[in-house]
């Protein structure tokens, strides 16, 4: 009789690896408090001609002030979601940080992030774990990116995904102050969601702002968490009410994928 041994999975390949390049203690990780605490009060008038943006999909198409928007989901010939109900499971590394004090940081506004989204209930939940071989995605330090604040991923058959932040997300006031809200944006991509100019025409290329193809979602709103702006992003009721619908989306009689327009979605299972 043979036995088969399974080898071992990209996610430990990666642990791995970053373990023997950087040491034992690379992948330490940050404790999140699970206490709901307000987010500091800033001012966040536009004082300064900064819209930053993430890197969650190139290319990265100029900062745009007053186009119309609404919830864009898919990715060329798929919509990506996680299965309905799924759980997706997080890390926060330690190493990387300019200061501790920024990893502490920047995991208790991912925290808050994941609690407003897990309160708004739109089909999935988020959830921090301690150890990396546990966790759908990490929380890490993406070093220095000109204007950029965060970027994240969409769904995917991948066992272990990043959550990136920049050096912005620390040194520029208003965006640390509010860097729980930018996470918001950052989570809506790991919903699924794409940027909501996705399908807007740039005037100058006569191209969309987003090679990859959308499709849209429920009715547009220029307030968006999914948009750019110089004012920190705010989930809106429009964004809560179509990322549900998007989630309800089931197989029909026939086991036939749901549709986004023309589009089928594709689940997939955190791991």
């Amino acid at each position: 009789m043979a036995w088969y041994v399974a080898g071992p999975i990209t996610k430990e390949i990666i642990i791995g690896e970053v373990i023997n390049a950087v040491g034992e203690h690379a992948l330490d990780t940050v404790t999140p408090s699970y206490t709901v605490v307000a987010p500091p009060k800033v001012d966040e008038s536009p004082g300064e001609d900064l819209i930053p943006h993430c890197m969650t999909q190139a290319p990265i198409p100029k900062p745009l002030r007053r186009a119309p928007h609404s919830i864009m989901v898919g990715l060329n010939r798929e919509c990506p979601r996680w299965a309905p109900g799924s759980t997706i499971r997080w890390v926060a590394w330690k190493q990387g940080f300019k200061a501790p004090q920024d990893a502490d940081y920047a995991a208790q506004h991912l925290n808050l992030a994941c609690q407003k989204w897990n309160d708004l209930d739109v089909g999935v939940k988020f959830e921090w774990v301690k150890d990396t071989k546990d966790a759908t995605f990490a929380l890490c330090h993406g070093g220095d990116s000109e204007g950029v604040v965060a970027s994240a991923f969409f769904p995917n058959a991948n066992d272990l995904n990043m959550l990136l932040v920049y050096n912005p997300a620390f040194s520029v006031p208003v965006w640390k102050a509010s860097l729980w809200k930018v996470f918001t944006h950052e989570l809506g991509h790991v919903l699924g969601l794409r940027h909501e100019f996705a399908l807007d025409i740039n005037k100058e290329t006569g191209k969309a702002y987003e090679a990859i193809k959308a499709v849209l979602l429920g009715p547009r709103n220029a307030k968006s968490v999914m948009t750019y702006s110089n004012r920190p992003p705010e989930i809106q009721a429009s964004d809560v009410e179509s990322t549900r619908q998007f989630y309800a989306l089931r197989a029909d009689a026939e086991g036939n994928p749901p549709l986004v327009g023309l589009t089928e979605v594709q689940d997939y299972e955190p791991m």
